[in-house]
């Protein structure tokens, strides 16, 4: 499963945002992945230096036959810039599905 979207227009110490990810099937055609079926969604992102992870849950947009899920950070979790990597982890009974990892590219901001 792959992420279809590099995230974009996140700056530090934002917070509250929906994002939203289409998740592609890794087969040809890579259309949208259906994933219904799943009961958990998370999204788990790394800072640039590896020592801060991200952990948010993760809502269909719709009813999840097209591929898409939303979610957003709370207050002080994005709190440094530069290129953040992250994955959709998918769970139902029985199995647990990884996407392919995504760029989370973060722009500097200020901590008014």
């Amino acid at each position: 499963m792959a992420v279809a979207n590099k995230v974009e227009n996140i700056t530090t110490f934002s917070y509250g945002q929906s994002i939203i990810l289409t998740l592609k099937d890794p087969d040809p055609p890579h259309g949208a992945q259906d994933i219904s079926s799943y009961t958990t969604r998370t999204v788990v992102v790394r800072s640039p230096d590896q020592s801060k992870t991200v952990t948010a849950t993760a809502s269909f947009v719709t009813d999840g036959t097209e591929g898409k899920i939303s979610f957003f950070f709370a207050d002080g979790d994005i709190d440094r810039h530069g290129k953040w990597s992250g994955q959709v982890k998918l769970e139902k009974t029985s199995v647990e599905l990884r996407s392919s990892l995504f760029e989370m590219i973060v722009a500097e901001g200020l901590n008014t």
